[in-house]
């Protein structure tokens, strides 16, 4: 379960960003308020981790929320953006869910819509973020199978090599290894050539 995720808010009008930062706050979260569509910008590519919520105002002078979605989708590609907006800026607000916002709250704010909003917000954001904890672990546990079966070929391939083509072949280079022995016991043979006998059976068995 991820941590409740640090909010970008952006507006411009003061009293209204004063307010939603407050509603925030006292649900729990951080809140980190840009003043203007070009600060939010700003902030969004200098953020480390990204924001994973960004909730917009969706006009505002000189960049405004579509930018500020532009920009919050640009650095990370699963962050979910709110776009506040007025009946009169339908055309834009469709606009804003074309570029990828998650959802548009229009203005005036209802406090019990606005807190749903920001539940259903969040419910978006955990599930992205277990979606992509589960597109890793898959990865790495395919990544392990292919390692598995790798080796377990390469084990099989070394398996054929040491066994005896059949049990007869196994039998005689076990008794030829024992008459070695014997004769090495006997002092009819040195180390050195019992050792070098020896290596000569192993590589029969392994051509």
């Amino acid at each position: 379960m991820m941590p409740k995720p640090l909010i970008l808010l952006v507006d411009t009008d003061a009293i209204q960003r004063e307010t939603i930062a407050d509603i925030l706050k006292s649900e729990g979260f951080d809140v980190n308020a840009a003043l203007s569509g070009d600060e939010a910008t700003n902030t969004l590519r200098q953020k480390k981790p990204p924001f994973d919520l960004v909730i917009t105002n969706l006009v505002m002078p000189k960049k405004d929320g579509l930018d500020v979605i532009r920009a919050a989708l640009k650095y990370n590609p699963d962050c979910s953006v709110m776009v506040l907006s007025t009946f009169a800026n339908a055309s834009e607000a469709a606009e804003a869910l074309v570029l990828g916002a998650y959802m548009v709250v229009t203005k005036p704010i209802r406090l019990d819509h606005f807190k749903n909003a920001i539940k259903r917000l969040v419910e978006h954001a955990v599930l992205l973020s277990e979606r992509n904890y589960l597109k890793n672990r898959v990865a790495e546990l395919e990544s392990k199978v292919e390692l598995l079966e790798a080796t377990k070929g390469r084990m099989e391939m070394l398996a054929q090599q040491i066994s005896p083509a059949n049990g007869d072949e196994r039998t005689r280079s076990l008794e030829e290894l024992e008459q070695l022995a014997n004769l090495r016991s006997k002092g009819a043979l040195t180390e050195g050539q019992f050792q070098s006998a020896r290596q000569q059976l192993l590589s029969r068995w392994l051509s």
